[in-house]
C-alpha cells in the first residue's frame, strides 16, 4: 500500500542485504532502481498483490516458485537438457526415497551425518524436496532451526553447470533457515566448457580418477561468498536424488564454439570409456557418477529420468549396471495423457527411479512398478500417492501396480511400464517367450531397412518421375492409408551428391512396409503392401530372406496380415521405443526384434490361411486403434490369426479390449 513502492522494496531489501543474498537482492534493487516512473510503480504495485495471493496459498505450493520461473525463461535448456522438476514430483520421489526407518530422526545428531547429494542442482527443486521430507519425519519437538540450519550446512550438497541455476538454488534452500549464509552452504558452480585447453564436464568429471571438476568461483563484489574453487573428491552420500540432463547428441553443447564441442564431445568418450553410457544422449552418464557419489552400503540413488531408459536398446546397458549395483526397488510412470512427464518444458514420457544398495544375503525382492493413470498435480495429491505406495495399499493408488521379478530386472527387461494393463505386459512377455507360439524376431526372417530418415537423406521428393521412375511410400496419412494394400503417394530423384549412397538404397525396396513413428490414437495399419516395390520416410522396407517370388509374396501377406492382427500390435507395441507413448518411433533396431510366429516353422495349411485373409480382406478398411472392438475387418484377421496358429479367441478378444483402453491408444485418461 505504499505510495512509493519503489522505495519500500529497496529499504526492505537493505535488510536482507544485511544478513546475506547479495546475489539476488543486490541485483534487484538495482534493476529496481533503473526506473522510477507512475507506470511501472503502478506494475509494482500489481505485482506485489499478485506475490500476496499466491503467498496466501503457498503451503500447497510447498516451495520453488522461483526455479519454475527461470526454466521457464532458461534459454540454454535445449542444449543443456536443463528442465523443471515439478514440486508434486519432487514430494513423490523425496517421500518414497527418504523412509522412516533410514534414521533415527528424533536423534539430530544422526542426521547430521546424513549426505544427500544431487549433481546437478538445477534451482534446488530436489533437494528442498529432501529438506522438506526430513522435516517431516523429525518429531514436533526437532522441528527447530537447528534441524534447518544442519540440513543446509551439512548434508545437503548440490552442483551445477549454471551460475544462476546455483544463485537460485542457494535462495531456496535458504528458505529453510535465513540466518545461514551462502558461504555456508555446499552449492557448488563447476565448469562445463574449455579452460586451459582442458574440456571440463561440469559435476561429471567427478569421475575422472585424476581430472577433478574445475569449480568456478562465485562472481567478483560478492564477499559474501567463498570462492569454491578448491574441492576434494565427491563425498560419499546416503542419497543421491536428481533429475539429470537429457539431451540428444545433434543438440547437446551447440552453445559452444564447434572447437569447444569437439573437444567437450572427445573428452565424453574418454571419460565414459567402458562405461554403460550411449553417446546419443548424455542422460545416462549421470547415473554412473550417481552408482558412484552413492557409496555407503545403505545409499539410495532416486532420479527423474526419460521414460526411455526403461525402453530402449540403447539403455540395456545402463539398466542392467544399476540392476548389479542396485535393488531397483520402486519404478513410477504416468500414463495420464494430459501429464506424460513429471518435468515441465517437456512433452516427453519420464518415470521416476528409485534404486538401493543390497548387501544383503537374501535374494533382492521384486521391483515394483506403479503407472499412475492420473499423475499427481500438487505436492498435496502427491504426498497422498506416496502414502499409499509406502503401505502398499494397492487399491487406493489412482494406477495399477505390478511386481517385476528381480530376474527381468537384471536381464534388463523392465518392460512393465509399456501399458497401464498388467494383462498385457504379462502377456508380451508369454508372447515374446513363445507360451502361444513358436517365436522369432522379424529380422531372422526378414531384411529390415533402410530407415527413412536415411532415405530422406539421399533423394528428394518429385511431382514427375525421372528416366528410372522412382517411387515411394512418402507418408503415413491415416485418411488416405486406410488399409493393407497401400499405394505409393511421390516420386523420388537421388539427390545429386548423395547419388552413389541413394543407388545403394534402392536396391533394397520392397512391397511390404512397416511404419517407423505412428500415432497411436489414429493409425489404422500397422503394415502395409503394395504393387510394386519401393522405399518409403515414414516408412520401411521388409523383404522376405528366403525363397523364390512365389514364397516371398506369400510370407510377405502373412507378415501383413499378423502384424495387422491384434497379437500383432501387441507384438509391435510390447518392446517399443517409449519416448513418448502416443507417439511410438521404431528404430530399425525395434523392427528387427519384433516378436513373430515362427512362419518358417508353420504347416502349410496354416500359412495358406494368412494369405487367404490378406487376399480377402487388403482392401477392406480397418478402423483406428481405438475402434478397434468395432473393426470388423480386424475381427476378420483376428479369426484367421487365431485358427492359424491354435489361439484361443477369448485371449485374443480380452487383448484387444485391453488395447482399447489404454490411454497411450485412446489419447485419454484412463477410466475404472
Amino acid at each position: 500500500h505504499s505510495s512509493d513502492p519503489i522505495e519500500a522494496f529497496s529499504a526492505a531489501w537493505d535488510l536482507w542485504l544485511a544478513v546475506d543474498y547479495k546475489p539476488i537482492f543486490d541485483t534487484a534493487r538495482t534493476a529496481l532502481r533503473c526506473t522510477s516512473d507512475q507506470a511501472f510503480a503502478a506494475a509494482i504495485h500489481a505485482t506485489a498483490r499478485a506475490a500476496l495471493k499466491t503467498a496466501r496459498s503457498i503451503s500447497g505450493l510447498r516451495h520453488d516458485l522461483l526455479g519454475r520461473i527461470f526454466h521457464k525463461v532458461l534459454d540454454t535448456a535445449r542444449y543443456d537438457g536443463s528442465f523443471y522438476t515439478t514440486t508434486a514430483a519432487a514430494t513423490l520421489l523425496a517421500t518414497l526415497a527418504i523412509r522412516d526407518q533410514d534414521c533415527d530422526w528424533s536423534d539430530p545428531a544422526a542426521i547430521a551425518k546424513l549426505r544427500i547429494t544431487d549433481p546437478a542442482c538445477g534451482t534446488g527443486t530436489l533437494l528442498m524436496a529432501a529438506a522438506e521430507r526430513i522435516r517431516d519425519l523429525t518429531s514436533p519437538a526437532q522441528k527447530n532451526p537447528q534441524i534447518a540450519r544442519t540440513l543446509i550446512e551439512s548434508v545437503l550438497t548440490g552442483y551445477d553447470v549454471n551460475l544462476t541455476a546455483t544463485h537460485l538454488a542457494a535462495t531456496t534452500l535458504g528458505l529453510l533457515s535465513p540466518t545461514t549464509t551462502f558461504r555456508q552452504m555446499n552449492i557448488g558452480r563447476a565448469l562445463l566448457g574449455v579452460s586451459g585447453g582442458k574440456a571440463f564436464l561440469g559435476s561429471l568429471e567427478f569421475l575422472s580418477p585424476e581430472n577433478l571438476p574445475q569449480m568456478l568461483p562465485w562472481p567478483s563484489g560478492i564477499e559474501q561468498i567463498d570462492s569454491q574453487s578448491e574441492i576434494a573428491r565427491a563425498e560419499p552420500a546416503s542419497l543421491v536424488i536428481m533429475n539429470p540432463p537429457f539431451t540428444r547428441d545433434s543438440l547437446r553443447h551447440d552453445q559452444f564454439s564447434r572447437e569447444d564441442e569437439a573437444a567437450l564431445k572427445q573428452r565424453e568418450k574418454q571419460l565414459f570409456n567402458n562405461l554403460p553410457v550411449h553417446l546419443s544422449s548424455n542422460g545416462n552418464a549421470f547415473l554412473v557418477l550417481a552408482e558412484d557419489i552413492a557409496a555407503d552400503q545403505n545409499s539410495t540413488i532416486a532420479c527423474v529420468l526419460p521414460l526411455v531408459t526403461a525402453t530402449n536398446v540403447s539403455a540395456q546397458g545402463i539398466r542392467t549396471y544399476l540392476a548389479q549395483h542396485f535393488h531397483i526397488d520402486i519404478i513410477i510412470t504416468s500414463h495420464d495423457p494430459s501429464r506424460i512427464y513429471f518435468s515441465e518444458n517437456t512433452n516427453i514420457g519420464e518415470m521416476l527411479l528409485i534404486c538401493r544398495r543390497w548387501s544383503k544375503p537374501a535374494p533382492k525382492p521384486p521391483t515394483r512398478v506403479i503407472n499412475l493413470y492420473e499423475n499427481p498435480a500438487n505436492p498435496a495429491e502427491a504426498l497422498d500417492v506416496a502414502q499409499n505406495i509406502r503401505l502398499d495399499h494397492r487399491e487406493r493408488i489412482k494406477g495399477t501396480v505390478q511386481d517385476w521379478s528381480a530376474e527381468r530386472i537384471a536381464a534388463g527387461d523392465w518392460g512393465a511400464v509399456q501399458f497401464l494393463s498388467p494383462y498385457l505386459c504379462e502377456t508380451f512377455v508369454q508372447l515374446r517367450g513363445g507360451d502361444f507360439f513358436e517365436v522369432r524376431e522379424l529380422g531372422a526372417l526378414a531384411v529390415i531397412g533402410p530407415a527413412g530418415q536415411g532415405i530422406r537423406g539421399v533423394f528428394d521428393r518429385a511431382e514427375v518421375p525421372d528416366k528410372h521412375a522412382r517411387v515411394a511410400l512418402w507418408y503415413h496419412k491415416t485418411d488416405v492409408t486406410q488399409s493393407m494394400l497401400a499405394q505409393t503417394d511421390t516420386y523420388i530423384v537421388p539427390i545429386k551428391a548423395k547419388r552413389k549412397l541413394a543407388e545403394s538404397y534402392w536396391p533394397q525396396r520392397s512391397t511390404l512396409l512397416l511404419p517407423n513413428r505412428i500415432n497411436l490414437p489414429t493409425i489404422r495399419c500397422m503394415s502395409v503392401r503394395l504393387d510394386e516395390a519401393a522405399l518409403g520416410s515414414a516408412w520401411v522396407p521388409c523383404k522376405p530372406r528366403q525363397g523364390d517370388k512365389h514364397q516371398r509374396d506369400l510370407l510377405e501377406k502373412v507378415i501383413c496380415v499378423y502384424l495387422n492382427s491384434t497379437m500383432g500390435i501387441l507384438s509391435m507395441l510390447g518392446d517399443r521405443s517409449n519416448k513418448k507413448p502416443t507417439y511410438p518411433q521404431f528404430s530399425l533396431d525395434d523392427l528387427r526384434r519384433i516378436p513373430v510366429p515362427d512362419f518358417d516353422a508353420l504347416p502349410a495349411p496354416a500359412l495358406q490361411r494368412l494369405a487367404a485373409a490378406y487376399d480377402q480382406h487388403s482392401e477392406s478398411t480397418l478402423l483406428p486403434l481405438p475402434q478397434m472392438n468395432g473393426c470388423s475387418t480386424r475381427a476378420a484377421l483376428d479369426r484367421a490369426t487365431a485358427a492359424a496358429l491354435d489361439l484361443n479367441p477369448e485371449t485374443i478378444a480380452t487383448i484387444r479390449r485391453e488395447l482399447t483402453r489404454e490411454p497411450s491408444i485412446t489419447a485419454r485418461r484412463y477410466e475404472k
